[in-house]
C-alpha cells in the first residue's frame, strides 16, 4: 500500500512537470505580449489627462511671422529709407516733428538715415533715434554714413565728442586688416551706443583714378587685393558689434572723373575688367558676410548694352550681383535723390525701376511720399507681383530679426563713456603711426 502511493505520487508529479514544461513558452509569449502591449499603451498614454502634458516646441520663424500679419501698404513701407536732413516745416530734425511722425506712420517706413545735421548733442541724439522707434509700428533701420576718417556725420560736432579716426587711406597704408578690423570696431560700438543699428560702411571702392573727385581717400587704395582685406576686416570689426554692414558702391565707383552727387558718371569698362579689379573686394566682402550692398549710378554700358544708371539695371543688380556673385542680402540703392538719378527721372519712376531691377531697399527719394504711392500703385497693377515684393520684405525682417531690431534689442551701454574713450583714442593713434611708418 505503501508503494503503490509512493507510485501514484510519482506518476501525478511526472504529468504536472510535463504540464507545467509545455505551458511555459505559451505563458512566456503570452507575458511578453502583455509587456508589449502595456509598453505602446504607456507610449500612446504619455499625454493623458492624468499625466504633465509633453511641451512640444514649435520654432516660429518671426520674420514669415511678421510678413504674414502685415498689410500690402506696410509691406511696401518696409522698402524706404528716409532722411531726416531735408523736410518742410525744418532744415533738419533734431527732434520728432509732426512732418517726422507723419511719414513714419503713413508711409510705413522701413527705415531712416541720419546725417551731421540731425546730430547735436548726445541726449539729443539718442532720443531722437528712441522717438522715433516708439512711433514705428515695426522697429526701423537707423542708419549712418560713419566710414571714420573724411566722412564721419559724428565728428561734424564737437559736443558728440566721438572719435576721429584716420582716413580709409591711412589705414590702407598700413597693410595691416588687424587695423583695419579695430577702426570699424570703434566705429561700431560709437554709433551702436548712441541707438543706430547700421552703417552705409565699409567703401569697398578701388581708387583706380587719381581724378576722382568723389572717392579718393575714402578708398583704402588703388590696389583692390589690399581693398578686399581690408574690406573683409572692416565687416568683421562692425559685426562684433552687431552693426549692419552695406558695401559700397557697386559696381565700383572707383574709376570715374565725375560725381555722381552732381550729375552722370560714366565707366568704360567690361566683364573682364570688372571681375579683375572692381569686384573683387565686394566678393570677399561678400564672403565675409556682409549684409547689404549700395549700388552705384554710375552707368557702365559696355554691361548694360544702354545708359541706365547702375541702380536702375537688373542686368547688375539681379543678373551680376544677385544671381551670378550669389548674393544673398539687401541690394540698397545710392540717394535716389542725387542728381545722377533725379535730373533724368522723377521720384516715382525711380523708384519703381530701382526696385524691378532688383533693389530691396529704396534710399532718400526726393519725394518719399511719390515715390511710396508709385511702388504701391505698381504692386496693385499687377507691375510687380505681390511675391516679388514679398521676397525683399522677408529680406529686411530675416535682417532685422538677426540683428534682434524686430525685438527691440537695444545697446544699454553708455554713449558718454563710449564715444571718444581712451581706447578708441588709442586706436587711431596707432593707425595714425602705422600710416607714417610706411
Amino acid at each position: 500500500m505503501k508503494q503503490g502511493v509512493t507510485g501514484l505520487f510519482a506518476r501525478i508529479c511526472s504529468v504536472a512537470l510535463i504540464t507545467a514544461v509545455i505551458s511555459i513558452p505559451f505563458s512566456a509569449c503570452s507575458q511578453n505580449k502583455h509587456e508589449i502591449k502595456t509598453n505602446e499603451t504607456k507610449s500612446i498614454q504619455a499625454n493623458a489627462p492624468d499625466e504633465e502634458p509633453k511641451q512640444i516646441k514649435e520654432t516660429v520663424d518671426p520674420a514669415k511671422k511678421a510678413l504674414s500679419e502685415m498689410t500690402l501698404e506696410e509691406k511696401v513701407g518696409q522698402v524706404f529709407i528716409m532722411s531726416l536732413r531735408y523736410l518742410p516745416d525744418t532744415q533738419a530734425a533734431l527732434e520728432v516733428t509732426d512732418t517726422v511722425k507723419d511719414r513714419i506712420k503713413k508711409n510705413h517706413l522701413g527705415g531712416v538715415i541720419l546725417f551731421s545735421e540731425n546730430l547735436k548733442t548726445i541726449p539729443q541724439t539718442k532720443k531722437l533715434i528712441t522717438d522715433m522707434q516708439g512711433i514705428s509700428k515695426l522697429p526701423m533701420f537707423v542708419a549712418i554714413d560713419e566710414e571714420g576718417g573724411s566722412t564721419s556725420r559724428l565728428n561734424k560736432n564737437l559736443e558728440l565728442h566721438s572719435t576721429v579716426l584716420p582716413t580709409n587711406r591711412e589705414i590702407g597704408k598700413t597693410g595691416n586688416p588687424e587695423l583695419a578690423q579695430k577702426a570699424a570696431n570703434v566705429i561700431a560700438e560709437e554709433i551702436s551706443s548712441l541707438g543706430f543699428n547700421m552703417d552705409f560702411a565699409p567703401i569697398a571702392d578701388v581708387d583706380s583714378n587719381p581724378k576722382n573727385p568723389i572717392i579718393g581717400i575714402r578708398s583704402f587704395g588703388p590696389d583692390q587685393k589690399l581693398v578686399a582685406e581690408m574690406v573683409k576686416a572692416q565687416v568683421r570689426g562692425m559685426q562684433e558689434t552687431n552693426i549692419i554692414t552695406v558695401l559700397k558702391h557697386f559696381p565700383g565707383h572707383g574709376d570715374t572723373s565725375t560725381d555722381t552727387h552732381m550729375g552722370t558718371a560714366v565707366v568704360q569698362h567690361d566683364k573682364k575688367r570688372l571681375n579683375k579689379v572692381e569686384f573683387v573686394p565686394f566678393i570677399e566682402g561678400i564672403e565675409a558676410g556682409a549684409d547689404g550692398i549700395m549700388t552705384a549710378h554710375i552707368q557702365v554700358p559696355k554691361i548694360t548694352k544702354d545708359n541706365l544708371p547702375a541702380t536702375l539695371s537688373k542686368k547688375i543688380l539681379t543678373d551680376i550681383l544677385r544671381n551670378e556673385m550669389g548674393f544673398k542680402g539687401l541690394i540698397i540703392t545710392d540717394a535716389l535723390e542725387m542728381k545722377a538719378i533725379s535730373n533724368y527721372y522723377p521720384p516715382d519712376e525711380a523708384a519703381v525701376k530701382a526696385f524691378e531691377a532688383g533693389a530691396d531697399i529704396l534710399l532718400m527719394p526726393y519725394s518719399i511720399e511719390a515715390a511710396y504711392q508709385s511702388l504701391l500703385k505698381a504692386v496693385q497693377e499687377k507691375r510687380i507681383s505681390e511675391e516679388r515684393l514679398d521676397e525683399s520684405v522677408l529680406r529686411i525682417l530675416d535682417l532685422k530679426a538677426k540683428k534682434g531690431i524686430l525685438e527691440h534689442k537695444k545697446n544699454d551701454s553708455d554713449p558718454e563713456k563710449v564715444l571718444g574713450n581712451p581706447e578708441h583714442r588709442k586706436i587711431a593713434e596707432e593707425i595714425a603711426k602705422a600710416a607714417k611708418g610706411k
